[in-house]
């Protein structure tokens, strides 16, 4: 029986984990979160590690504030690089295979087709930057893995875009809603599910792999928004307003579609499209 450990149990991610563990019962799935497990203590993780065999580690655990990552990079830092060279260093001392989820603001957003895993890299705000830093660490480390990345990411658990419009449509009149950044609206129920598929498939690792994970199609937040609307049927009045019109400290991709044709290919996954996606969300938050 594959045993694999789940890190950042109680996020959005690794509460959709938690969702997937029953229905794959020949993997015995440990989830592991704050304060008995932190990435940044050294110590422990080196304890857990000499206590318990492991097979593959699931890191859901990162920094993921993308604006007050611009007031805290150190914190960012910490937990976006310093933690995956731990936990790459345990890898390799451990013998566990490794995976882990980065994002597509670790691109610019300059071009207006999809990107491919081997793109180059070119963040605009800490956020990103740390997790390229992530990732190249991982793959600099002489281990074997996975870095997925994944863009939009939304479901029933923690904060994310698809829970705070859905709150505000009931409670306001009107919301402004940032209509020129395009991108790939994930579930990540959906991200979970495909993880666990690939690693059913008793895949050979070799080295560290990248992948893109979304589900199909894209949208701007402000689509993503009306969608929202157009299920749960409010009479708030939602403004397209563009980026220069409401300021954030971090700049953003205008466009990060992430292409997923390697994912899909060597596994044998056919992601479901953003809107039926978000349909089953919102059943499940309301």
């Amino acid at each position: 029986m594959t045993k694999i450990l789940v890190i950042g149990a109680n996020g959005q991610l690794g509460q959709s984990f938690q969702y997937w563990g029953p229905h794959f019962p020949h993997f015995k799935m440990l989830f592991k979160d704050l304060p008995e497990f932190n990435l940044l203590d050294q110590d422990q993780l080196e304890r857990y590690f000499q206590s318990t065999a492991i097979d593959v580690v699931i890191n859901c655990a990162a920094y993921t504030a993308v604006d007050q990552a611009e007031d805290q990079p150190k914190n960012a830092h910490q937990l976006n690089a310093t933690a995956i060279n731990s936990l790459s260093e345990l890898s390799k001392a451990y013998g566990f295979k490794l995976i882990h989820f980065s994002t597509d603001y670790v691109f610019d957003g300059s071009t207006d087709t999809p990107y491919g895993e081997d793109d180059p890299l070119s963040p605009l705000g800490i956020y990103g930057k740390t997790k390229a830093e992530g990732e190249a660490v991982m793959q600099s480390a002489g281990i074997d893995g996975w870095i997925i990345r994944t863009s939009w990411l939304f479901s029933p658990y923690g904060k994310n875009f698809v829970k705070t419009i859905f709150s505000l449509l009931q409670n306001k009149d009107e919301i402004n809603v940032v209509a020129d950044q395009t991108g790939s609206p994930t579930y990540a129920i959906d991200l979970a599910a495909a993880t666990l598929k690939a690693l059913d498939q008793k895949p050979a690792f070799d080295g560290v792999k990248v992948y893109h994970y979304t589900n199909s199609g894209h949208t701007t937040w402000y689509g993503l928004a009306l969608a929202i609307q157009q299920q749960i049927n409010t009479h708030c009045k939602i403004h397209a307003v563009d980026t220069a019109t409401y300021p954030t400290k971090a700049n953003r991709p205008k466009y990060s579609v992430l292409s997923c044709e390697k994912i899909k290919k060597d596994f044998n996954l056919n992601p479901q499209a953003w809107e039926s996606a978000l349909k089953d969300c919102l059943k499940k938050i309301g």
